[in-house]
């Protein structure tokens, strides 16, 4: 009788540990950072198809899980690696940030906001802000940082 309770236990506290590391990555990987497979040429020579690269997601400020900062802490420098949400679409792309601007913000007259004109590294076959405009902060999802010998 005495092992059937001890066996219900284990599970039991088992079963907690693993919901507990469950929430804990889930949290890592919304909050904190991720990992990324490059797609397409337009960062050739530094990265190409099919790298993993590390996406430190915290590394400008605590991410809403629902889009957007809670709180900014830093942003994107330039010549910086970036993982960001194309402007009116939901495709993640890896540029470098080839400058900062300062533009109008449409959703508030006389407002003024950065933005980030982000560039591929190979320009022939990149699409990016030449192509869409300058990204916002808001878009931006983390720092982006090359894994070597992947």
């Amino acid at each position: 009788m005495n092992r059937r309770k001890n066996d219900k236990t284990f599970v039991f506290g088992l079963g907690r540990i693993i919901v507990a590391i469950i929430a804990l990555l889930f949290l890592m990987r919304t909050f904190v950072a991720d990992l990324a497979i490059v797609r397409g040429r337009s960062m050739l020579p530094g990265l190409k198809a099919s790298d993993i690269v590390f996406v430190f997601k915290a590394a400008y400020g605590l991410r809403n899980p629902r889009g957007g900062y809670l709180l900014l802490w830093s942003e994107p420098e330039e010549r910086q690696l970036v993982a960001a949400v194309r402007p009116e679409s939901t495709a993640v792309f890896i540029k470098r940030v080839a400058s900062v601007l300062i533009m109008d913000n449409p959703e508030a007259p006389l407002e003024m906001e950065k933005g980030y004109y982000l560039l591929g590294d190979n320009k022939y076959e990149s699409i990016d802000s030449r192509d869409f405009g300058p990204v916002p902060m808001n878009n931006i999802l983390g720092r982006v940082f090359p894994i070597p010998g992947f």
